[in-house]
């Protein structure tokens, strides 16, 4: 009976392992699948949409840089290297000239403001970090919609990245004065001729902003443009 109990709890302790090995290698992997983007946190961001096609982004908070967040997490950059990886992330991001601050918090984390503002052509895409680096992504199509998405994590990469401490928290607003279609928003405020739609951003698992609004004046549609 000794022997069996001693057993049991020997198989207890390789399944137990087993499981937080297999735990801290999902999250390695989900960290090498986020090799080049950036996670914004702590943050409040606001795109103003006018229905002729004005608009102006604002986003004030911490992006983190996923590799960088990785490498130091995983202690596979020397403390003497990573005040360079940091001075050459925060360069990288000062060359926009959006970006109106820019100050380093360490880990991979920096504290931003960044505001930008222009006019939508007929076809036309404008993203918040940068195109091959997406948190928002405005799109105006030819039919005169103007569609704004918010990237987020896979749920199997936002648990990996939840347990090494890498989360998402903020607040995503959109004030518009043109005929909303689609929307998901936590709340919609009035605002005198416009209405202000609000995203709360609890965690890495909230659902992404999504909102279709067109744009005023005569568009063809996507069927004529085919014909």
């Amino acid at each position: 009976m000794g022997i069996t109990v001693h057993h049991e709890a020997s198989g207890r302790l390789r399944r137990l392992f087993r499981h937080r090995t297999g735990l801290v290698a999902l999250a390695g992997l989900v960290l090498l699948g986020l090799s080049a983007c950036y996670v914004p946190d702590n943050f409040k961001s606001e795109i103003r949409l006018g229905r002729t096609g004005d608009y102006a982004i604002g986003f004030w908070g911490d992006l983190i840089w996923a590799p960088l967040y990785r490498d130091i997490q995983k202690h596979t950059l020397s403390n003497a290297e990573i005040p360079g990886k940091i001075a050459e992330i925060q360069k990288d991001l000062q060359r926009d000239s959006s970006f109106k601050k820019v100050e380093s918090l360490g880990n991979g984390r920096f504290k931003v403001e960044y505001q930008r503002q222009g006019h939508l052509a007929a076809s036309d895409m404008v993203t918040f970090v940068r195109r091959n680096a997406i948190i928002i992504q405005i799109v105006a199509k030819p039919d005169g919609s103007v569609v704004v998405n918010g990237h987020t994590m896979k749920p199997s990469e936002a648990q990996a990245a939840t347990t090494l401490g890498l989360d998402v928290q903020g607040e995503f607003r959109i004030i518009a004065d043109g005929m909303v279609k689609e929307h998901n928003a936590s709340a919609v405020k009035p605002f005198g001729r416009y209405q202000v739609y609000i995203w709360t951003i609890q965690n890495s698992f909230s659902p992404p902003p999504h909102f279709v609004m067109q744009r005023e004046g005569a568009w063809p549609s996507i069927t004529q443009e085919q014909k």
